[in-house]
């Protein structure tokens, strides 16, 4: 499979999720960091990944309760640049490539494998999504939840809105920098460098069900448990946060983002 991505996959993306870090959008500020290209989300270009693997495990008829999708990202993906995506394996474990078609470097590596049952971490505070609110937000996502290829991709990436857009989130990001001024995540950004470096999520597999999404919008509940912070303002910090989601008696995913900040300078 081949894939061109542009500047409107990456509003598509921000639009969704409230990601607007400049590195996607202001050609002036990636130039100082030393790039010449805008680049798409690195969660945007994980959504065909994510299609494309699960079609293949599908293919194999799963047969098991929870499987987990893992990516390494190992240098951006560039705007008005192909690449091709490289699918292999079957059964209970598939892997992918994205590659740049001209040089075939590895953009990052994905794998879907069969996994044990997932388990929450008791007591962390809920927030809760009505029916209605998953479905509006379904109806943004630049893809189609209906799909059973995408509908455990499209919670994984409205978990993922849920951390960008939380208050939460923001808090424990500033107690790390308190030399940032920020109200919001994409305050942050505009400030300092933040790359995603990893993504992992365990989910059910009751997501490939045909009519998954309808059973999972009845009631989200979903929690952001407490980030973990590596390095200093010097070399920069490795950022680890956690959101997990449930119905009502069933756990159904937990999402880890790794994020990486470059060097914070002080004035």
């Amino acid at each position: 499979m081949d894939y061109t991505y542009t500047l409107r996959d990456a509003e598509a993306w921000a639009a969704f999720s409230g990601d607007y870090n400049p590195i996607h959008f202001d050609l002036q500020h990636v130039r100082k960091m030393g790039a010449e290209k805008l680049s798409v989300h690195g969660m945007r270009a994980m959504l065909d990944m994510k299609r494309q693997l699960s079609a293949a495990l599908l293919a194999g008829e799963p047969q098991q309760d929870f499987y987990v999708f893992s990516t390494r990202l190992r240098q951006p993906v560039l705007c008005q640049t192909p690449y091709h995506l490289q699918i292999a394996g079957n059964g209970e474990r598939v892997t992918g490539k994205l590659l740049d078609s001209t040089t075939q470097e590895s953009c990052f590596s994905s794998k879907l494998t069969s996994a044990e049952p997932l388990v929450l971490s008791p007591g962390e505070r809920e927030y809760v999504l009505t029916a209605d609110e998953v479905f509006t937000q379904g109806q943004q996502f630049p893809g189609d939840v209906s799909d059973i290829t995408q509908t455990w991709g499209f919670l994984d990436a409205l978990l993922f809105q849920r951390l960008v857009k939380s208050p939460d989130m923001l808090a424990m990001l500033t107690s790390a920098l308190p030399e940032l001024a920020a109200t919001t995540l994409i305050e942050v950004f505009s400030q300092i460098p933040v790359v995603q470096t990893h993504h992992e999520t365990h989910f059910s597999a009751r997501l490939f069900a045909a009519d998954s999404y309808f059973q999972a919008a009845e009631r989200l509940y979903y929690a952001i448990l407490p980030m973990l912070i590596m390095g200093n303002s010097h070399s920069g910090f490795v950022l680890r946060a956690v959101v997990q989601a449930r119905l009502q008696h069933q756990p159904l995913m937990t999402t880890a983002v790794t994020l990486k900040t470059w060097p914070v300078a002080v004035n």
